[in-house]
């Protein structure tokens, strides 16, 4: 006769040698993880790109300068990419950031603004460095939303880093999704 602990007692097993199985399955799986198309010179069989500087075409000041650096930081965190300065490299990035814009999202109940929105619009090109041609042609969207200070002593100066930090992010979004596509596009 089965009892209930007998029956816990082989469910127990049963899940530990599944755990067990699915760990070496996933280990053996992981040791043969290479990317295609790399070159075999390259870091890790990591893809070389080249990034060049984003063109900004907006009034937003320094908004290339924060792109660029956010999506060449991300091409370097990356385990597909590695970054290459020189024009020798395989692929290569360049863009133009086309549309900017910040607005209200949210007032309070005297009309004064209490969070802003900011959006953006960034064509970026994918060419293959050997034939010039195209391999990718996209306009990628971010946005990002931060609060207006409703202190009296320093406001401007807290509304001055709330809007950089919501450029920052806007930033980081936008590498992350232009490197999301760069891996579709390559992989």
């Amino acid at each position: 006769m089965i009892t209930p602990q007998h029956g816990f007692r082989c469910l127990h097993q049963g899940i530990r040698s599944l755990l067990t199985f699915g760990l070496l399955l996933g280990t053996l799986a992981g040791c043969g993880y290479t990317l295609v198309g790399a070159p075999s010179g390259t870091p890790g069989n990591r893809l070389p790109l080249n990034i060049v500087p984003l063109v900004n075409q907006t009034r937003e000041p320094d908004l290339e300068r924060l792109t660029t650096a956010a999506l060449r930081h991300a091409i370097v965190q990356s385990q597909m990419f590695v970054f290459t300065a020189d024009e020798a490299s395989v692929t290569r990035l360049q863009g133009a950031i086309r549309r900017f814009s910040s607005y209200p999202l949210a007032l309070d109940a005297q009309d004064n603004v209490v969070q802003y929105r900011i959006d953006t619009a960034i064509y970026i090109r994918l060419i293959e460095a050997s034939t010039q041609r195209p391999l990718l042609e996209q306009e990628i969207a971010s946005s990002a939303v931060y609060l207006v200070s409703r202190s009296t002593t320093d406001k401007v100066r807290e509304d001055v880093a709330a809007r950089e930090a919501a450029l920052a992010r806007l930033a980081q979004q936008f590498a992350d999704k232009c490197l999301a596509l760069l891996a579709i596009t390559l992989l």
